[in-house]
Formats: C-alpha cells, sequence, structure tokens
C-alpha cells in the first residue's frame, strides 16, 4: 500500500466482513404460556402418536401428561391398532379410561389380532385379557347405554377344542361375582348370550341373569324381562294392566325400546284407560322426542368425500347382501344407519368404503339377527378385495366411534307404530317398505328425522293407492304432525325414489337392487307396479304442479373408478370361494384352538397346518349349512401339493382359525391344497368381473363338492394325495415366518408366475 493513499471501505479496496445485524427475538406466547386448563383442552385432541412427541418436547409438558388422566381418556388411536410396540399405549390409555382403546384391546385379544407374541395359540390367556378390556369398556358407558360387548362372544360356538369366546363368558361370568359395580351390564350382556341358545336350561339361567343384573339397575335387562312376561299378563286383565304400567315406567326412565312398545301398546288400544287427548299425547311424545340432531345430515356425510352415488352403490350392494343371505329389512336399515353415523364422524378413502358397509353388517347381524353374517363370508363377499384382519380391524373402528351405539330407532321402528294404529291392506304395507328401503339409497334422505320420515312415507303410500283421506284426523293427533307438515317431505321421498334416473355401475348398468328385491313374490311383486306421474300425485295431494329442484345424482366417475370402488365375487368365483379364502388364510386372524407337539409338526408341517384351518377353527358353529347346495356335477376340484416349507419354521406353524370362521364339512378338507399356492385376484385387476351386481342366492357355503376320487379316501389321508394341476396356473410357495404376533403375522410369498391370458379372470383352479 503507497503512504498517504486513502483507501475506502468498498469491497475492492478493504475486503472485511460486514457486521451482520441480529434481530432480538421477541418475547412471544409459546404452548407453555398458555393456562393449564387450556392446554389441557388442547392435548386432549391430538392423536396418541403425536402425544408422544409433545410429551418428548420439554418437562413440563412430560409431566401435564402423565399426571392428568384426562388426556389419556380422550387421547385419539384412529386408524391405529394394537401391535407388540403399541400395546403398553393402549393399555395405559385403556386404564385411564380411552373408550377407544379398550375396545381395540378387546376385539385385538379376541381375534388374536396383533398384541401377543409369546401366548400364540392359548385361548386362555387370550380370553382373559379379552374380557379384561371388554368388561373396562362396558363400565366406561353411561348407565342407560344398552350393553354392547355380547355382539362378540355371542353363539355359535366351537363344539370343539377351545373357543375364546368360551374363555371370555367365563371370565365375565366369575367378575360379575367380584365386581359388583359392573355387574348390571355383564350380566345383561352373558344373559343376552345364553338367549341365543337352545338349551332351556341355559334360557332358564338366561332369565336368572336378567333378574339379578335388573335388580342391580339395568334398565335394559328390565325391559327383556317384561317382554318374557308379557306373554302370560295378556289373559288376566289385571296382570295385564301392571305390565302396561310397568312398560310406561321404563318408557319414562329413557328405554327407547319401552317407549316403542308402549307407543305400539296404546295405538292398538287403551289398556290404562286414560282419555283420548291423554292416549295420542302420550304416542305424539314419541314421535316429537325423536332427536333430529342424532341424524346425520347429508352435508356431513358429503364433506367427508363421499359422493352421493358413492353412497348409492355401497347401500344397493348391502342391499344385495341383505336379499342373498336372507336378513331382515331391519338389519339392513340399521346397518345403512351405522354407516351413516360412522361417515359423519370420520373420513373414509374410497377405497375402504365397502370394507366400512360389510363391518356394520357383520356387527348388525351380530345385533339383531339369529343367523350372523361371518367374517370369513364377509371377506368373500368382496372378492376377497380385504383380508380378514382388516375387516376385524374395522369392526373395532365401526364400535369405538360409535361408542357401542349399534342400534337406534329406525323408519321401520315408528311405522310399526303406525300401522298399529292404522293397519293397511297387505299389498300396501308392502308398497310401504318398498318405499322405506328405496329412502336409504339417497344421503339426502337420512336427513329427515325416522319418526316424521316413516310419516312421510306413509302419507305417500296412501296416495299411491288412492286412500281417503290422505291423512285422517286419528294420524294427526297421535303423531303430532299436520298433512301440511309433511306434504313437502313426500314429494321428496316421490322425487327421490320415483322420477329421479338411477345411477348406473361402470358397466352402464342400473342399480336396481331394491327394485329386484320386491319384485319376488313374497313381496306380491309390488316394485312391478306402474308408479302414478307427479301429475295425478299433486292433484291428490292438492298441491300446485311445482316440481322440487333436485341436483342430478353426481356422476359415478369413470369405469376403472367405479371397478376399484366395489367388489362382489363374480359368477365363476363363488364355485371357488374355499380355494381363495385359503391362499389369504396365512394373513388371516385366529382364536387359537389348539396346540400341536414339535414332533406332530414336524411330521406334518404346512399340510397339517392347512388341515388345522378347517376342522380346529375356534368358531366352527359360525357356519352355514355344510350341505347345503353340495353338487358334485357342479366342479371339480384339481390341484398339486406344494414343497413342505423348511424344517426350521414349521414349529411355529400351528396356527387355528378365529370363532368367527366356517368350518367345512369333512369331504371338503382335500380341496383346501389347490388354493395353497393360489393367491386371489382382486376385482380391481379383473376383467370380466361382473361387479358387485353379480351377486346371487349363492353363499360361500353352498360350493361344489370334492371330487368323488378325493372323497372316497379315508378323511386321515385326503390331504396326503396329489393330484395334477391344470396348466396355466400359478405355482406359489406359502412359507409363514413367525406366526407369534397373531393374526397380524406376514407372509412370505415366493411366487413363480407363469403369464396367461387376461382374459382368464380369476385364476383356474
Amino acid at each position: 500500500m503507497k503512504a498517504g493513499v486513502v483507501h475506502c471501505r468498498c469491497s475492492k479496496c478493504y475486503s472485511v466482513p460486514a457486521r451482520k445485524r441480529v434481530r432480538k427475538r421477541s418475547s412471544g406466547i409459546t404452548l407453555l404460556s398458555l393456562p393449564e386448563e387450556v392446554l389441557l383442552c388442547v392435548l386432549q385432541y391430538l392423536s396418541a402418536e403425536d402425544l408422544l412427541s409433545i410429551r418428548a418436547v420439554h418437562s413440563q409438558l412430560r409431566d401435564i401428561v402423565d399426571n392428568h388422566s384426562s388426556v389419556w381418556a380422550r387421547v385419539s388411536f384412529r386408524d391405529t391398532w394394537p401391535s407388540p410396540n403399541t400395546l403398553w399405549l393402549f393399555e395405559r390409555a385403556a386404564d385411564k379410561g380411552n373408550f377407544e382403546a379398550a375396545v381395540k384391546l378387546g376385539i385385538a385379544y379376541l381375534y388374536n389380532e396383533g398384541p401377543l407374541l409369546s401366548d400364540e395359540g392359548r385361548a386362555d390367556v387370550c380370553g382373559r385379557k379379552a374380557s379384561h378390556f371388554f368388561s373396562l369398556a362396558e363400565s366406561l358407558r353411561s348407565l342407560t347405554a344398552d350393553p354392547f360387548i355380547w355382539v362378540f362372544i355371542r353363539p355359535p360356538w366351537s363344539p370343539t377344542g377351545s373357543c375364546c369366546k368360551a374363555v371370555v363368558f367365563d371370565h365375565l361370568k366369575a367378575e360379575c361375582a367380584n365386581n359388583m359395580e359392573r355387574r348390571g351390564p355383564l350380566l345383561h350382556c352373558l344373559a343376552k348370550v345364553l338367549q341365543l341358545f337352545e338349551d332351556d336350561e341355559k334360557r332358564s339361567e338366561a332369565i336368572s341373569m336378567l333378574e339379578e343384573s335388573s335388580q342391580a339397575g339395568c334398565l335394559q335387562s328390565s325391559y327383556l324381562l317384561w317382554q318374557h312376561s308379557r306373554k302370560a299378563a295378556i289373559a288376566d286383565p289385571g296382570r295385564y294392566l301392571q305390565c302396561v304400567r310397568t312398560l310406561r315406567d321404563y318408557a319414562g326412565k329413557g328405554c327407547w325400546e319401552a317407549q316403542l312398545s308402549l307407543a305400539k301398546v296404546c295405538s292398538s288400544g287403551n289398556p290404562l284407560g286414560l282419555e283420548s287427548k291423554a292416549c295420542s299425547d302420550l304416542v305424539a311424545q314419541l314421535f316429537s322426542s325423536c332427536n333430529p340432531a342424532s341424524r346425520p345430515s347429508s352435508q356431513e356425510i358429503l364433506k367427508q368425500g363421499i359422493k352421493d352415488s358413492m353412497r348409492y352403490i355401497l347401500v344397493d350392494w348391502l342391499v344385495e347382501v341383505t336379499t342373498m343371505k336372507d336378513f331382515t329389512s331391519q338389519t339392513l336399515h340399521v346397518t345403512v344407519g351405522c354407516v351413516d353415523r360412522y361417515l359423519a364422524l370420520r373420513s373414509v378413502p374410497k377405497g375402504r368404503l365397502q370394507l366400512l358397509g360389510i363391518a356394520c353388517m357383520v356387527i348388525c347381524t351380530r345385533y339383531i339377527s339369529k343367523e350372523i353374517l361371518t367374517i370369513r363370508e364377509a371377506v368373500w363377499l368382496t372378492d376377497n378385495t380385504y383380508k380378514y384382519e382388516d375387516l376385524v380391524r374395522m369392526m373395532g373402528e365401526v364400535i369405538s366411534v360409535l361408542e357401542g351405539n349399534i342400534r337406534s330407532p329406525t323408519l321401520l321402528d315408528y311405522g310399526e307404530v303406525l300401522l298399529s294404529l292404522l293397519p293397511l291392506e297387505r299389498r300396501t304395507t308392502h308398497l310401504f317398505s318398498y318405499i322405506c328401503e328405496l329412502s336409504l339409497l339417497y344421503s339426502a334422505l337420512a336427513t329427515p328425522p325416522p319418526a316424521k320420515l316413516a310419516c312421510a312415507a306413509l302419507l305417500l303410500t296412501r296416495a299411491l293407492h288412492h286412500y281417503a283421506p290422505l291423512w285422517p284426523t286419528l294420524l294427526a293427533d297421535y303423531t303430532g304432525f299436520s298433512k301440511q307438515d309433511i306434504v313437502p317431505l313426500s314429494v321428496l321421498l316421490y322425487v327421490k325414489c320415483f322420477s329421479q334416473d338411477v345411477p348406473k355401475d361402470y358397466r352402464h348398468v342400473s342399480l336396481t337392487g331394491v327394485k329386484q328385491r320386491f319384485e319376488d313374490e313374497a313381496y306380491h311383486h309390488i316394485s312391478k307396479d306402474k308408479v302414478m306421474d307427479f301429475k295425478e300425485l299433486c292433484q291428490i295431494l292438492e298441491i300446485p304442479e311445482v316440481e322440487p329442484q333436485m341436483e342430478p345424482p353426481s356422476p359415478t366417475g369413470q369405469p376403472a373408478d367405479i371397478h376399484t370402488f366395489l367388489a362382489s365375487p363374480s359368477s365363476d368365483s363363488k364355485k371357488r370361494r374355499d380355494d381363495s379364502l385359503q391362499a389369504h388364510r396365512g394373513s388371516f386372524v385366529a382364536t387359537p384352538t389348539a396346540e400341536l407337539s414339535n414332533q406332530e409338526e414336524k411330521l406334518l408341517g404346512d399340510i397339517l397346518d392347512w388341515s388345522l384351518d378347517t376342522s380346529c377353527s375356534g368358531y366352527e358353529g359360525d357356519r352355514e349349512e355344510e350341505g347345503e347346495g353340495e353338487r358334485e356335477d357342479d366342479c371339480e376340484y384339481e390341484g398339486g401339493l406344494d414343497p413342505l416349507t423348511d424344517a426350521g419354521e414349521r414349529g411355529e406353524h400351528c396356527r387355528a382359525l378365529s370363532s368367527d370362521e366356517d368350518s367345512f364339512c369333512e369331504a371338503r378338507r382335500e380341496v383346501i391344497k389347490d388354493s395353497q399356492g393360489q393367491e386371489p385376484v382382486s376385482l380391481s385387476k379383473d376383467l370380466h368381473s361382473s361387479g358387485y351386481s353379480s351377486v346371487q342366492s349363492v353363499s360361500p357355503s353352498s360350493t361344489c363338492s370334492s371330487s368323488s376320487y378325493s372323497s372316497s379316501l379315508r378323511p386321515g389321508f385326503r390331504l396326503l394325495v396329489p393330484m395334477q394341476r391344470p396348466r396355466g396356473t400359478s405355482s406359489k410357495q406359502v412359507k409363514r415366518k413367525n406366526t407369534a404376533a397373531h393374526s397380524g403375522c406376514e407372509v412370505e410369498r415366493e411366487e413363480e408366475e407363469e403369464e396367461y391370458s387376461a382374459s382368464a379372470g380369476f385364476l383356474s383352479l
């Protein structure tokens, strides 16, 4: 640098790093600055995973989470299932009063789906833990709530071996003697289970349990006792009067079933000797007390991403399942009600909407029907789109979201009150039922209260069959609805059910499951009758001919979308139901019923394992009639046995089926090996599947029997007889990993698949 030269401080002359200004951070409000009461409200709405993350942030947050039970009682386990890594989290939340955690733990232990590792195959351990968490879940509900845990342990039970349901029943029975606090609801559940047996001794024991439960304060048990004693009291006027007074007391305490029964009694007569006005007011109170808030609005359903057409397709498919299995209309109504209530609270991806529907039907058939829809058959009805454990977990999600409230008054319940008040001709009654089922298809008709919708359906029915007067004074007095109150809803019913275009599936075929259901002779072919046009209806209703502007049903989307949205077994796959199920059985859940010695496992390996899958089910009673529809000439099974798995893995193969599965008759055991190496093809990949509308009155239990060659062999050696596999089928070797993770265990498949034409649809046998 030259002397006397002054240099500036620019970047060229004097390179000095510029001093950065650091802004002072303003003292803002953090999460820890909130009052503890506000912070607790925030933490209660976190998921379990987020709660653990928050807990690890700061010691103050850790202390709040650990020391407040309300946080654990409200934490959400949405789309989370008990596993070995999260078991402690579920158990801690359940012990702190979390209903969702208790329900999922109870179902998980009952079906061996997830939690246990070392106790694989022990029904007594699973049953003991399942009974503990079921009892805990029941104790977390209000005293007026209808007990629900009996739905999961109800018969049929396994006639042989250990049944996890029976173990749960025994432990709950023992708990009733020691725990007086939970005695009422638990005794009610045990009595409901015993009432479903054919044994007179068990039914008399059920009555004794109901009496004890009623004395412990269970209102539902008191109502069941009233139903039992009603028949004997009808013959004696004095006893019948006292019986009706008792019913009125139960109705006043909030039992909705008692309220409906009281309304029917008062509609068909006046046994209490009340004045006419007082009697009509008593029934009208039932119709006015129907809470609209309990019905999900169409906006609540649509905001979850479910289109009208998607819901329509699902309900139409449930109608076909109901028809195929000969379930009652009440079962269908309760199922759709559960679906709507769930959709109003939780969003469901389109690909799992069918899983939600069939899970609700599995639950509702157990609650209402004597004949149930087994989990195994429900999986088959979806064309194996979902696995056994998927359905079990969805059942846990449904029960936890609905908080165990499965049944609520439906459209048909109020319809029975109306028909007892003013009976109709048989054919007109079928039309009323037809309109009620058509209303299930439309989300816009899920919003009105069921009491008002039943009145609107009755008014429309009377108008279509030219009844006069349309709405008599008797109906107005006993329902509290005038003709003007329900005419707009009746018009909406007509427009929705009879005027609008019916949505079509991906094959552009109209979805008319309800119409086909009521074309049966049992309903006098009522759906084939020509319906009057809108102009004539307006003249009968005495209203202007102004059809309400209704939005057309939302388009069902591209054919590919509909193809993956709903799946049912095609006519070909129905014959292969047993085979397709066994290919997935490696990942199915199980309730253990038997354990094998190491020598037995080494001797038989996979063969005995598959044999146990069919013969040692813990829920063998959950089967349909095995001999129904079996015909040797329908089809002939052929197949070959794959090599056994490695000897090191054979010792871990023992695994019995869940109690909820059908058991096959002895003549079908050789069929199972055919499908060991085959994996079912989902409907979305089947180019020739007929879609869900292909569901017919063919139960999977009515599958074809085995070939005469195989059936002629002795049962003990049938599975050891190799048969030739047809060409073109894929050969797969199934290796099971350590199945200690119960039904949630993974199945490792080493596949060597041959190319075959896509037109085959499903794998040929």
